[in-house]
């Protein structure tokens, strides 16, 4: 992980060629001083994704992936579940992750766990609802297939959180 500006204008431009050259990217927010919480969110657009960047708070850490992240993608039912149960091992830590914003809050609701049985629970709290499902992204450094910045302050300084 890094010090680097959410502004940084060659993180940008990483980002946008990321955006431009694949259907989507996944970016984890990680929001400082609030109890671990945290957002998995999709881009297609780098329109939109620059907006969310800007107004993210001062000291949001932000992760993008550059390879597709959670390629489970389906409205919740029996099948569905079968499904995931069968292509994540059981212990494999998960996220599930809905694809539109819910409609009270406007956040993108998801829950992660590791085994089979909080798999089955989570997708059963999403029934009926398109989801994205698979793998706890690989997050904790970066690479060439994972970026990661901090939101600056007013005045463009950097200073990490505490998530």
């Amino acid at each position: 992980m890094t010090d680097m500006s959410a502004a940084d204008t060659g993180l940008l431009a990483t980002l946008e060629n990321w955006v431009r050259s694949r259907p989507e990217i996944l970016v984890l927010v990680r929001y400082s001083r609030a109890a671990g919480a945290k957002d998995f969110e999709f881009f297609s657009s780098f329109p939109a994704l620059a907006e969310r960047i800007r107004r993210l708070p001062p000291e949001t850490n932000i992760i993008a992936f550059r390879e597709p992240q959670l390629p489970l993608r389906k409205v919740v039912d029996n099948p569905f579940i079968a499904s995931c149960l069968e292509a994540i091992p059981d212990g494999t830590e998960f996220v599930v992750a809905e694809l539109a914003p819910s409609k009270a809050g406007g956040r993108f609701r998801w829950t992660a766990g590791e085994s089979h049985d909080e798999l089955r629970d989570a997708l059963a709290d999403f029934r009926g609802v398109k989801v994205a499902v698979g793998p706890y992204p690989p997050w904790l450094s970066d690479s060439d297939e994972v970026v990661s910045a901090v939101a600056p302050n007013g005045d463009g300084s950097v200073t990490t959180g505490i998530y």
